[in-house]
């Protein structure tokens, strides 16, 4: 009969699996590490971006808004396409941020940005779709107000009654007074069931810069030309919360989460308050909504002479406006 092994010999050997374990969890690391630096710097060689489209306004009005209106359905349409591919694997009640910063064969400082938000105890997703627009509309006094950069609108154009397609530029200086411009359309769609969000309602945003403009030409001698090209996807989740009985001793969060014993209520975390008089039992819906953003962001490589310094600043401030947006959006649904 086999003489049995010493302890110690048995936590020799636990040692030694759990350290040939680790190697191999390390590998495996290193391996997806390589993987993602080889898509890294396929991204960094591709041309522009699946968002980017070339857009080229002429000088008439008339035939601008007819490109415009061409343009609508097939890049709201595309963008779904792309926030859904990029978000597919992901957990959509989980915040997400997402950010690769580069430089590109031609010079250009680009920024790719993914990222979930979340606004619990909103009306609708149309209260969000709302504010989004509203901040689409007096973007310059907010970022002006917000980053302390002097912004201006020099052209605006809607080519419908409502607020659904609309072009315009705008030219903002720093505090280091270089100035960039920004020559942008803007996309808008509520959809009651949307087929790409498997029949649910949802709403659209989707920007994207004019490459070419017979009207109104870019002028990099003067002035650093910002693309911005992004899709904003909001969907609609309705979480339960829940009032208990004194005589459970414990109240539930939205997910379902037991606190034990008294607390102080937090109407923002979601919390319900413990009475001490009345038993109650009930159960409530809060609104919740979820706002997809991918952005493809590329300042172009300047044609005057600009300091390291100013060019540090506009490199690390290349996403402060889409910063500056979500700030805005929550102040609104929050008042």
């Amino acid at each position: 009969m086999a003489r049995p092994r010493s302890a110690r010999a048995q936590i020799r050997d636990v040692v030694g699996a759990n350290n040939s374990l680790r190697d191999i969890i390390h590998g495996q690391q290193l391996a997806v590490a390589g993987a993602r630096s080889l898509l890294a710097g396929m991204q960094e060689k591709q041309t522009g971006s699946p968002l980017c489209r070339h857009i080229h306004l002429p000088r008439e009005w008339w035939e601008r808004r007819q490109v415009l209106l061409s343009l609508k359905s097939d890049m709201i349409t595309r963008g779904c396409q792309y926030v859904v591919a990029r978000s597919q694997h992901l957990d959509l009640m989980k915040p997400q941020l997402m950010d690769h910063r580069y430089e590109d064969a031609q010079g250009n400082f680009c920024c790719e940005r993914f990222e979930f938000f979340h606004f619990t105890g909103v009306q609708s997703i149309k209260q969000v779709f709302e504010a989004i627009k509203y901040f689409m509309l007096n973007m310059e006094i907010t970022i002006s107000e917000a980053l302390g950069h002097t912004t201006v609108r020099e052209d605006y154009d809607t080519v419908d009654d409502g607020t659904s397609i609309w072009n315009y530029r705008l030219l903002s200086t720093d505090s280091h007074g270089i100035t960039s411009e920004v020559n942008k359309v803007v996309l808008t769609e509520y959809f009651d069931e949307s087929a790409q969000m498997g029949g649910r309602p949802c709403a659209v945003v989707v920007t994207d810069s004019v490459d070419v403009d017979d009207l109104y030409p870019y002028n990099p001698q003067e002035r650093v030309r910002r693309d911005i090209s992004a899709t904003t996807v909001l969907t609609e989740m309705r979480l339960k919360k829940h009032r208990r009985s004194i005589s459970t001793g414990s109240e539930t969060l939205i997910d379902g989460t037991e606190l034990e014993g008294n607390f102080t209520a937090n109407s923002e975390e979601g919390y319900t308050t413990q009475t001490d008089t009345v038993p109650s039992c009930e159960e409530e819906e809060e609104v919740m909504v979820v706002m997809q953003r991918v952005a493809f962001m590329k300042m172009h490589k300047p044609e005057f002479d600009i300091s390291r310094s100013s060019m540090r600043s506009l490199k690390e401030g290349i996403a402060s406006w889409g910063e500056v947006e979500v700030q805005s959006i929550r102040g609104a649904v929050n008042a």
